[in-house]
């Protein structure tokens, strides 16, 4: 590796801008913890059009740099575009997961109800049992009692 200077940034520059990135990545995973599916997506949309940003910006980059360079540049655009297009998939996995667990709540919800429609139903036929058998034991009495 060589001693010399190639990038359009000073080094220490580059060291620093690393430090708040990691800085914001970790205040962005504890909020993430603690917010709700919509702001989550939200934050992963932001994510992904700043990786997009920083993807241009390293295209941008390359361009001006020597051979060598340019090869690390294309390497690391390529590795730049590989986890773009995993936190992609991701997020379509996670949308998909979403939607399962959606529909398992609402199943879980309808059957919820089905057993207490049951249990209503269940209710109704002995109170009606009690009451026919009420009816009659009152209709005995009556009979008896005129006769």
């Amino acid at each position: 590796m060589t001693t010399e200077s190639h990038s359009a940034q000073p080094l220490s520059k580059k060291l620093s801008d690393l430090a708040q990135r990691a800085k914001a990545a970790e205040d962005a995973f504890e909020a993430a913890r603690t917010e709700t599916k919509q702001k989550l997506d939200a934050r992963l949309d932001h994510a992904r059009s700043a990786v997009e940003q920083l993807k241009q910006t390293i295209q941008q980059d390359a361009s001006s740099a020597n051979a060598q360079a340019k090869e690390q540049w294309q390497d690391l655009q390529g590795r730049v575009a590989k986890r773009v297009e995993k936190i992609k998939a991701d997020f379509s996995t996670r949308q998909q997961e979403f939607a399962a667990d959606r529909a398992a709540v609402r199943a879980d919800f309808a059957e919820d109800e089905a057993a207490a429609a049951v249990d209503d139903a269940t209710s109704a036929v002995e109170y009606a049992r009690y009451a026919v058998l009420n009816a009659v034991s009152a209709r005995l009495n009556a009979d008896s009692a005129s006769t």
